[in-house]
């Protein structure tokens, strides 16, 4: 808080020469002082990006006296001429600095050696100056609010941002941006992408360790500002880790919390060394019961990053980090009744929001059908090369080798898949013992039918022993997906005048995925017998055999090749730029199981897309308080790799193009020392979205067929507010609203895999509301620091007008016209957080205590099918608005849940 000067008045009256004397001697005595105090103004700022820092301290050296940096990163203190000021902000170096009367801006060196063009691509977004609508997290707030979440849950409070834990496994949240989903969202690394190549999806589990090794996270909505050629609808998220410690220092911390969770974490940093080398390394182990029954995980997460500053001109960073992790899973959403009941049917036995249908223990442990496992370590080279004061080189190559999958259940007994009831205990509990009973060749009770699996009658060596196949018992296989995944990206940036910069560069990847099934566990059986193979029609895999492929098994291969130039402008008060990026995506499948090698379709033709991007925009400050801005782009989009090959086989989607999406929005920023608000409108508009829809050719087969001509338009409004009252308080609220609905009805012809006419579609989609994502958004929070290093936060969110997620192709009817998916209740929570900073014998100690759904709230969080209220049925209910709380499939958000951790630096 600012010191002010404190004002001396006084009231003249008739006193005696004395009196009068007396007060003229302490004017003049004040008026002394007053000259040899003045109001020091200022601003702090990052030296590299130029951003201002809000919450630095500046302290009088000696003296009690210090202020905090308002929201601008202006600051104002009183102080005598010759006095010192001591000026520091987490993550950056201190530095002292002589008081003056004049207003200075102060730069404050990043702890960390990295520099910010050794961030590729440059597409970190600078506080009021690039033109788009942007949220950051630097390192204090991710490490408050990583304890007890998955990483894109710590974006909650970023307007237009939902977020699940979806069905509740370690690493299975989901996060949506203005309504569109995570495979329209650009997720990257250090300004390295890190979307799947063939079907742009995320898995968060193989980056658990991201929040502990994250220094900043920027969320960028809409258009970002971003140069790659990378299409992203709903916006970018760029994750910055943290870089080499410019000091040497070693961190210890261990965390516990609800349902067993455990974590451990080290880290070590050499510090700058001799001739500019320096070294951090970070490692940690995770576990945890798992909130939702039968998802137990253990992680693990390494990170090691070193830098080199060779020279002025040329600096040198390696970076690697990785995740090893397993977690079961709840695979599917399940009605409002399974968990909470039916009032209209007291026969119907509720199970809790904890219940998940698809483990059951095995042998005395946790067996879950739906198991997770994955490991994908991803390594960075870059070098950054300043030729001279005009122009500078930087360049990223990257490499990754993913390997693991998901488990699921193959097989039936009596009819029935492993997830059927009829296989459940009576606390909807897998019978797992009994299924490798019955594949074993035991009776047993209660599986739909008295009946076993009868030994093998084929001629070999398995006659007379206990096969399974794919209708006669059950085992669990693995879905897996091996890829290696290497990519370069080599960036040119020139100044060609004081104010006008140039950037060009180049983007490479290539992506070569192999996709089968293998078998994981035989649950008692010797063998499973496989006929999917054309190569080999009978095919036994053996017990424990976990390399034979069974189901399906190819090659996918993606190649981009992209470019991109633009051009910014920083002239006094005007900040614009413009970017053009094109790129060209390659497809091409080898299928292993439904062509023999002499058969020339085994590899496919190489399938191109091509895809363009041009935007740009404008800030402007109107003054000190004031800044507007604006942008406008259009792209268009190469379909996924999925979308071109949908039917396990190498036949192309007939008539599959490009999606064009056209955007645009402006904004305004007003912001004192203590007051910062930004207010921001958007319009999206999505065209010619691929949609695969499930048919039947004339002869009855079920093929995947691809429907044109869908629009959807995505329009509204974003708020974002901070206010500091006092010194030691911070409040923060956020607000958004938005519209996103299907524009219009599709009628579109449908051929089969061979491209043979079969029949038209119609879709009644005009007007419908996008699902999935809770279109109104609020939140408020304050944090209040009690006592040095003593603090209190607390966030309260509100969600409404969501949706439930749906098929757009189940649509056909005459009947669906202007007809909504259900909305889902409206919910509210609460979160808090109580955190100490001590110091004992000069080390640093950081106790945290989080808190989610203080509360305790009884909610959904989305809705993974559309079945609405039946009238007719007098055992449904509503739920919402006009949804069955009898059939639809829903994930339950998380009751109260708790973390406690204590960070020790020495």
């Amino acid at each position: 808080m600012i010191m002010e000067t404190r004002k001396l008045t006084t009231r003249w009256s008739f006193l005696s020469v004395i009196s009068t004397s007396i007060l003229a001697f302490l004017l003049f005595t004040n008026s002394i002082k007053a000259q040899t105090q003045g109001i020091v103004k200022g601003k702090i700022v990052d030296a590299s990006t130029k951003e201002s820092i809000a919450g630095a301290t500046i302290a009088i050296k000696g003296k009690k006296i210090m202020a905090i940096s308002g929201s601008n990163g202006t600051y104002r203190i009183k102080a005598e001429p010759k006095a010192i000021l001591e000026i520091s902000a987490i993550g950056y170096l201190p530095v002292s600095v002589d008081a003056s009367e004049k207003e200075e801006i102060i730069e404050l060196i990043s702890s960390e050696t990295t520099l910010k063009e050794v961030i590729i691509t440059n597409n970190v977004a600078i506080d009021r100056k690039t033109p788009i609508a942007v949220s950051t997290l630097k390192a204090l707030q991710i490490e408050a609010l990583s304890a007890n979440r998955e990483f894109p849950e710590m974006l909650l409070s970023t307007p237009s941002v939902y977020a699940t834990k979806s069905g509740g496994g370690a690493g299975d949240a989901r996060i949506n941006i203005r309504g569109f989903s995570q495979e329209n969202i650009a997720v990257m690394v250090n300004g390295v992408p890190v979307n799947d190549m063939e079907n742009g999806r995320v898995f968060w589990s193989n980056w658990s360790g991201l929040s502990e090794i994250a220094s900043s996270v920027q969320v960028q909505r809409g258009l970002g500002a971003t140069k790659l050629s990378i299409a992203a609808i709903g916006g970018n998220i760029n994750i910055v880790t943290k870089a080499t410690e410019m000091k040497a220092a070693t961190t210890f911390s261990s965390t516990i919390g609800n349902n067993g969770f455990l974590r451990h974490q080290i880290g070590f940093s050499t510090g700058r060394k001799k001739h500019g080398l320096a070294l951090s390394l970070l490692a940690s182990r995770t576990s945890s019961g798992g909130y939702v029954a039968g998802t137990a995980s253990e992680s693990y997460n390494y990170f090691l990053t070193a830098a080199w500053e060779i020279n002025k001109k040329h600096t040198l960073t390696i970076t690697a980090t990785g995740a090893p992790q397993w977690h079961n899973q709840r695979s599917a959403g399940l009605s409002y009744q399974t968990y909470y009941g039916n009032p209209n049917d007291p026969t119907v036995k509720s199970y809790g929001d904890q219940y998940n249908n698809s483990w059951g223990m095995y042998r005395g442990d946790e067996f879950s059908f739906s198991k997770n496992f994955y490991h994908k370590p991803v390594a960075n080279l870059n070098y950054y090369f300043k030729l001279n004061d005009k122009i500078s080189i930087s360049t990223v190559v990257y490499g990754s080798i993913g390997r693991g999958g998901g488990t699921s259940p193959l097989g039936r007994i009596n009819g029935v898949s492993g997830f059927s009831s009829d296989l459940k205990d009576d606390n909807g509990l897998i019978r797992v013992d009994d299924i490798e009973k019955w594949n074993t060749g035991l009776v047993v009770s209660g599986f739909a039918a008295s009946t076993a699996n009868t030994p093998w009658k084929a001629n070999g060596d398995y006659q007379g022993k206990y096969v399974v196949s794919i209708n006669n018992g059950i085992i669990r296989t693995a879905s897996m997906n091996d890829h290696n995944w290497y990519g370069g990206i080599i960036n040119i940036a020139a100044k060609v005048t004081k104010h006008y910069t140039i950037d060009a560069g180049i983007d490479l990847r290539y992506y070569k995925g192999s996709h089968y099934t293998r078998m994981e566990d035989a649950l008692g059986a010797a063998a499973y017998f496989d006929t999917t193979d054309v190569n080999n029609k009978a095919k036994y895999i053996a017990a424990g055999d976990n390399k034979t492929r069974i189901s399906y098994d190819y090659i996918g291969l993606v190649k981009q090749y992209g470019g991109y130039l633009s051009g910014t402008i920083d002239w006094k008060k005007l900040s614009a730029f413009g970017s053009v990026a094109f790129s060209t995506i390659s497809y091409q499948r080898t299928d292993f199981f439904n062509y023999l090698p002499s058969d020339p379709l085994r590899t496919s033709r190489t399938v191109y897309f091509n895809g363009y991007i041009a935007k740009g925009g404008a800030s402007y400050q109107l003054n000190e308080n004031h800044f507007v801005f604006g942008n406008i782009g259009y792209f268009e989009k190469a379909p996924f790799f999925t979308s071109v090959f949908p039917n396990n086989t190498n036949k192309e989607t007939r008539g599959i193009t490009n999606e064009k999406i056209f955007g645009q929005e402006v904004g305004y920023n007003f912001r004192t020392r203590q007051f910062n608000v930004t207010v921001n409108l958007y319009h999206t508009e999505w065209k010619d979205k691929n949609l695969l829809v499930t048919s039947r050719s004339n002869d009855g087969m079920a093929y995947k067929a691809n429907i044109t001509g869908l629009n959807a338009d995505h329009k509204g409004a974003e708020l974002e507010v901070s206010y500091r009252p006092l010194r030691r308080l911070e409040i923060t609220g956020m607000g958004s609203i938005g519209d996103w609905r299907w524009k219009n009805d599709v009628n579109s012809a449908v051929y089969d895999e061979n491209n043979n006419f079969q029949r038209t579609i119609n879709l009644y989609t005009k007007n419908v509301k996008v699902g999935n994502a809770a279109q109104t958004t609020a939140a408020l929070g304050a944090n209040y620091q009690i006592f040095k290093g003593f603090r209190l936060h607390a966030t309260y969110h509100y969600y409404t007008n969501l949706y439930a997620n749906f098929a757009i192709d189940t649509l056909t009817s005459s009947n669906n016209s202007g007809k909504q998916a259900w909305k889902l209740p409206a919910y509210s929570l609460l979160d808090a957080s109580i955190s100490y900073t001590f110091k004992v014998e000069e080390k640093r100690i950081t106790l945290r205590f989080n808190m989610d759904n203080v509360l305790n709230k009884r909610y959904l969080a989305e809705a993974t099918r559309n079945v609405l209220y039946d009238n007719t049925d007098k055992t449904d209910f509503v739920i919402g608005d006009n949804g069955s709380g009898k059939r639809s499939p829903a994930y339950p958000g998380f009751g109260r849940t708790w973390m406690l951790s204590a960070k020790i630096y020495f």
